[in-house]
């Protein structure tokens, strides 16, 4: 099954987003795993470009989308992509965007959240939890909460 990625959001979870030449890096583990794996994967970006970009190299297709009225950012071409294919079971997707998930889940596409594929990506990576609030920030929302209730 092939996979279609969303690449700023794995980039992420791999540490890669404050880089540059992120996207280059990615491509490079990707391309790397996809060889070991004998897999294919489409990997898709956000873009400053208006024209945004699209090429292929062995079994990875890297797309850029364009920033335009149809495209917001990768998320529009990730679900379009997904909403265009023939046979969409036969994908897998990764990301962690819920926008994404949801579009997927309707569709019946596998989905591998990015904080996992980014695991199999780099065995032993320390990925932090972000939707889990560090205890200051849990302690001072407490704090707000109770000056509201008293």
């Amino acid at each position: 099954m092939p996979y279609l990625i969303d690449g700023n959001n794995l980039a992420g979870k791999l540490h890669l987003l404050g880089q540059p030449n992120f996207d280059q890096e990615l491509i490079i583990i990707i391309k790397d795993f996809l060889l070991v794996k004998d897999k294919r994967a489409i990997l898709v970006f956000d873009s400053n470009d208006l024209l945004g970009d699209r090429y292929t190299e062995d079994s990875l297709t890297v797309i850029y989308t364009p920033r335009d009225a149809v495209y917001a950012n990768a998320d529009d071409k990730i679900i379009e992509l997904m909403e265009n294919e023939k046979k969409p079971q036969d994908w897998i997707v990764v990301s962690d965007d819920m926008k994404i998930i949801d579009a997927a889940q309707k569709l019946d596409i596998d989905i591998i959240l990015a904080t996992e594929f980014a695991k199999k990506l780099v065995p032993g990576i320390e990925i932090e939890d972000e939707d889990e609030l560090s205890e200051s920030a849990q302690d001072k929302i407490t704090d707000e909460l109770m000056d509201e209730w008293n």
